[in-house]
């Protein structure tokens, strides 16, 4: 495969959500490229979502003045808050592009220098080149670094992933994270879980296992690969070519139609039931080899601090209750809105109003009044 790079300059770099993602605690995101040589088979970013180009493994945008509009953006910024960016959404951000271009360090000297803490999720060995920039990220405000790792074997990886560094490497990036930078949040992200694949017991033991034996902080799993218009495209003809006896049973699991003429209709994600049935799995797999299954969060000092506090572990239940198959969807929005508040939730508190945050309710306020007592206490 030969791989183009095309420098362009971009006017915008720095996305700003409306909601904190409660999977990597990230309030913005940022990616330094557009297109990705990793060209993994799966990869969500190859939906019409993303608006990206059609060619996406073979050229690659190179935002020629990342650095200096993110720089700023930041300058600027009136209503912006210092919180978690998230590096390469839509492209891995040490995808070998990074080696030469060097976008992604410019962009953690900018963060840095504002003092923004960073998320990096990667499927490269090129990150331990920014290590004192991380490490001073971390050391300033909060820096966590993950590396996925879908499966062990070899071969498949190959299949999955192949412009990417093998599994083995990569865990070999977080012996290198902890033993020189302990300070910097190591873990392993399992995302996705893929049907039929890597979704063996065996499988997903051996990255739980991997990832603690590398000394990893957590590992942070999704139940299911997703599918939809152009991204599933591309995995059926991927997967026609490798693995065709597998089409029909991926057909009955997104209870889906695909043919080459009409493209794929479908769910976006597996049945529910399937979803449960590993979700269960790896967490009992993360609790058997005493491993945390969820990162920590940054917390700031600011009015936002109780908010974060609190929000923190109603969507930890969530996410608890959402594996077990038992409600979640109202103690996650009560978590949603408590870190959109403009002000503490304590004054709100302290006012008799916590009634007034949306999803809030009579046996949600006193828990949340024990556990504002709770953060006063420690």
């Amino acid at each position: 495969m030969t791989v183009t790079y095309f420098e362009k300059e971009f006017k915008t770099i720095l996305n700003k959500m409306k909601y904190i993602d409660n999977w990597f605690w990230c309030r913005y995101t940022l990616n330094p490229y557009n297109g990705c040589e990793f060209a993994c088979t799966y990869c969500d970013s190859r939906s019409h979502k993303y608006h990206l180009h059609t060619d996406f493994d073979q050229q690659i945008f190179v935002k020629t003045n990342a650095g200096s509009i993110l720089d700023d953006r930041l300058r600027r910024a009136r209503t912006l808050l210092p919180d978690v960016v998230a590096i390469g959404g839509t492209c891995d951000a040490y995808q070998p592009a990074e080696a030469h271009f060097e976008n992604t360090r410019r962009c953690l000297e900018v963060l840095c220098s504002h003092h923004y803490p960073v998320c990096i999720s990667t499927k490269s060995t090129l990150v331990v080149r920014d290590l004192d920039i991380l490490s001073r990220i971390a050391e300033d405000t909060w820096c966590t670094v993950s590396v996925t790792v879908t499966t062990r074997d070899e071969r498949m990886a190959r299949f999955l992933e192949p412009g990417a560094p093998l599994p083995e490497r990569r865990l070999e990036v977080i012996r290198t994270l902890k033993r020189h930078a302990p300070h910097i949040h190591a873990g392993v992200h399992l995302i996705p879980v893929i049907p039929f694949l890597c979704d063996e017991h065996e499988n997903l033991e051996s990255i739980v296992r991997g990832a603690k034996e590398s000394g990893a902080d957590f590992i942070l799993f999704g139940g299911g690969m997703t599918l939809r218009d152009n991204q599933a495209s591309w995995f059926f003809s991927k997967l026609g070519e490798e693995y065709p006896h597998l089409i029909e049973r991926f057909k009955r699991l997104y209870q889906a139609n695909y043919s080459e003429e009409r493209g794929y209709t479908g769910r976006y994600e597996p049945l529910g039931s399937y979803l449960t049935k590993i979700n269960r799995l790896v967490f009992a797999l993360c609790e058997k080899y005493h491993i945390a299954s969820r990162n920590r969060r940054f917390i700031p000092y600011d009015f936002r601090h109780c908010n974060y506090l609190v929000a923190e572990r109603l969507l930890y239940d969530a996410y608890v209750a959402q594996i077990q198959g038992a409600p979640w969807t109202n103690i996650f929005w009560a978590g949603q809105h408590i870190q959109n508040l403009t002000e503490s939730i304590a004054s709100i508190a302290a006012r008799g109003e916590l009634q007034t945050i949306r999803n809030i309710g009579p046996v949600l306020e006193q828990r949340i009044v024990a556990m504002l007592e709770q953060n006063k206490n420690e």
